[in-house]
């Protein structure tokens, strides 16, 4: 098949192809694809002489090659490519598709919030791709497109800090997946770099304060969210694990939940520990609401379903709930629910218990992380250096 390049910028990737008739090259078919290296049209030729001599009348031959002239626009007009065939035709493939099989896939192995992210990062880059670069294939999502898509994160939709880091880690991944399954065979954003991280603006709670959060959950007769508190501080559970912990996952008697690892985190099934006091509101709350083996424990209080379908409250809500009650206490904006771990976590350090029995209760990857948590200001310390310490 022989190729002649075209000096035209073309409008399309490819122009049909047509039978032509000639006295001196006999039969052939003719058209122009997109070369994507060249990124230029390009002539593509196939002789049909043979194929004529086959059959007894011109007629019959001139069927059989409009079928062929039938099949190939079909192809042309599929996103098909005659240059790359093979191991290289994965490296042809557009952005758009290769973004939905990865989508596929990630669906049968990742959890369902994960996949959420990665929809909506999926969704950014092809809107961003059809108005900048319509049409690219995976494999020519060159570092400068990337420069220019991160830039338009953070410049143009203004994100922050960490949303930013987010994208570009998923825009990682999503790229490495791709190289792996041979749609390119380079990752455009490895070399970004991430954001400076922003200091955490929480703060911890103290037990006055923790004393009067329960005070107000008991006056609204919010058990739910006192449950939710204790499991945040006294057995370090995120608030997403917690939406998806059912009944038949808590042990009573053994004092433990199992959070499993599809779940949690950092993907590792752990096992969490119950005060006395998570025990005694868990089980009032079982009974209460006659909760069964296969319930969640926090179920919704949205009563809409038709069929009185049970389902989780979300972390959200338990958010907006939160909110509402430090307005009403007037707490400040940095204490937040999630301050509740961090502080179980700097008072079990601060108490005598170990630095790796904390860092497996609180699910951390390293004890470096569970460490850090101990370098908030301690109070009772700094009076008790003043006080005690001798003189120069």
């Amino acid at each position: 098949m022989p190729i002649h390049q075209v000096s035209t910028n073309p409008i399309t990737n490819y122009l049909p192809a047509v039978l032509h008739k000639t006295k001196s090259n006999g039969w052939q078919i003719a058209f122009y694809a997109l070369n994507p290296k060249t990124q230029k049209l390009e002539r593509c030729r196939m002789k049909i002489n043979r194929l004529k001599k086959r059959y007894a009348s011109t007629k019959e031959a001139n069927l059989h090659a409009q079928e062929i002239l039938f099949s190939i626009n079909q192809k042309l007009k599929g996103g098909w490519s005659p240059f790359f065939v093979g191991e290289d035709s994965r490296l042809y493939e557009k952005l758009s598709a290769v973004c939905e099989k990865f989508i596929a896939e990630g669906q049968k192995e990742k959890r369902k919030d994960t996949m959420r992210a990665y929809q909506s990062f999926v969704k950014m880059l092809n809107e961003w791709t059809v108005d900048n670069c319509k049409d690219t294939y995976c494999s020519m999502f060159s570092r400068i497109l990337a420069v220019r898509y991160m830039d338009y994160m953070y410049n143009t939709r203004n994100v922050s800090a960490v949303t930013y880091n987010n994208q570009l880690k998923m825009a990682r991944a999503f790229f490495n997946w791709a190289k792996e399954k041979c749609y390119c065979k380079e990752n455009p954003f490895n070399n970004i770099k991430l954001k400076p991280k922003p200091k955490k603006t929480r703060i911890l709670v103290p037990p006055e304060t923790r004393q009067k959060i329960t005070e107000y959950w008991q006056k609204t007769s919010n058990l739910k969210m006192q449950i939710v508190c204790n499991l945040v501080y006294s057995s370090l559970i995120r608030p997403k694990e917690i939406a998806t912990i059912k009944i038949k996952d808590i042990n009573l008697t053994e004092k433990f939940i199992t959070i499993h690892g599809e779940n949690a985190k950092n993907h590792n099934t752990r096992f969490s520990a119950l005060s006395q006091q998570s025990i005694e509101l868990i089980t009032q709350l079982i009974t209460d609401q006659k909760l069964k083996e296969n319930d969640f424990l926090i179920i919704s209080d949205y009563t809409g379903y038709s069929n009185n379908e049970k389902i989780p409250m979300l972390p959200h809500s338990y958010g907006k709930t939160w909110a509402k009650m430090r307005k009403t206490l007037n707490l400040p904006a940095e204490m937040q629910l999630y301050s509740l771990r961090d502080t179980g976590i700097y008072e079990m350090l601060k108490s005598g218990i170990d630095d790796l029995s904390v860092m497996q209760h609180a699910d951390h990857s390293d004890l470096s992380i569970t460490t850090i948590y101990a370098n908030h200001a301690d109070s009772q310390l700094i009076n008790k250096i003043y006080e005690n310490a001798p003189k120069f």
